[in-house]
């Protein structure tokens, strides 16, 4: 039986080896970041992602003491500047903000990469509302005048998203399966040309993020039908949701967030998560970001990531069934 001197020995060996395993832990934590953070946005400028990405990481590098550049890298539906992110050096210096249209690629063609696999959601930045709009010039004022327009134009009434394959292309679908019509799909790249494409009367109606509508839905060009969440949003409290209006349990929020490569240190990431929420935190924030029809709610990124799993097996069914391809 080991003596009480012996067995105090081995107590200050594994004591020590647990040292030695969690320096390299501690230093990183305490050198990172040892040089600019950034944030690659895989759309053009000016978008959800793009403006989100900005104004928090305005408010982080107050926070962890470094430049935080934004680089947008447009192209492929948000692949391009997804696989730049994980070609960068694995520094720890580089992080993706991507949104739901991205993580459901896989649905459409076969990825070197899976967002639910291939990155770790280091913290959720934004919600909002997916909105059917109109041009006020159209007259309709509802889903059931939209609905009774594309019974009487089977696939001839068109309406506008951000892209093909996007969050918004499938809300549009979905809505349109639920109220047994088919509408004339027409991808832009990005939100603002059909915006005004629509207040133009290029094309009836849109199915785009609040962001982009909310200031001509002030401004009365825009009508806003409906929309995507399941209560009424506090940015157009009078505008009913998709489910009052008859078109199916559809609860739907765009999302954008942050995210890093699958490997990336636990300090490092409790680090620049702990940075972000403290930013969405702020007041300054907060109202900037509500000013811009955005809205922060904390959510854990272990529920975040089983939120991307269910929503892609409930994207899956939709793709299938209404033959949704990005060609």
């Amino acid at each position: 039986m080991p003596t009480p001197r012996a067995l105090w020995s081995r107590r200050l060996s594994l004591l020590a080896l647990l040292g030695l395993a969690l320096t390299p832990a501690i230093g990183l934590a305490q050198e990172w970041p040892s040089k600019p953070v950034t944030l690659v946005v895989p759309f053009p400028p000016g978008g959800s992602n793009d403006v989100v990405a900005r104004v928090v990481g305005e408010s982080v590098r107050k926070r962890i003491g470094q430049t935080v550049v934004v680089d947008n890298k447009p192209g492929a539906n948000g692949a391009l500047g997804v696989d730049a992110v994980l070609r960068a050096p694995k520094d720890h210096h580089t992080f993706l903000v991507a949104s739901d249209s991205v993580s459901l690629l896989p649905l459409f063609r076969t990825m070197s990469w899976d967002l639910t696999k291939s990155f770790t959601p280091v913290a959720v930045l934004s919600y909002q509302p997916i909105v059917v709009v109109t041009a006020a010039s159209t007259g309709l004022k509802s889903i059931k005048d939209l609905q009774a327009a594309a019974r009487a134009k089977p696939d001839q009434v068109p309406y506008a998203s951000s892209g093909q394959g996007s969050i918004q292309h499938l809300v549009g679908e979905l809505f349109s399966q639920n109220l047994g019509i088919n509408l004339l799909h027409i991808p832009y790249k990005g939100g603002g040309q059909a915006v005004t494409d629509v207040i133009a009367g290029q094309v009836t109606a849109a199915v785009l993020g609040a962001a982009a509508v909310l200031p001509h839905i002030k401004s009365g060009k825009l009508v806003a039908l409906a929309v995507s969440t399941r209560q009424r949003s506090p940015m157009l409290p009078d505008t009913p949701t998709l489910a009052e209006s008859g078109a199916g349990d559809i609860d739907v929020p765009q999302w954008s967030a942050l995210f890093a490569v699958t490997g990336t240190p636990a300090p490092v990431l409790a680090q620049l998560r702990r940075s972000v929420e403290e930013s969405l935190a702020e007041p300054a924030v907060k109202q900037h970001l509500l000013n811009l029809a955005m809205d922060h709610v904390a959510t854990p990124p272990d529920a975040f990531q089983q939120r991307m799993l269910q929503d892609r097996e409930r994207w899956a069914k939709l793709v299938k069934d209404r033959k949704i391809s990005l060609d």
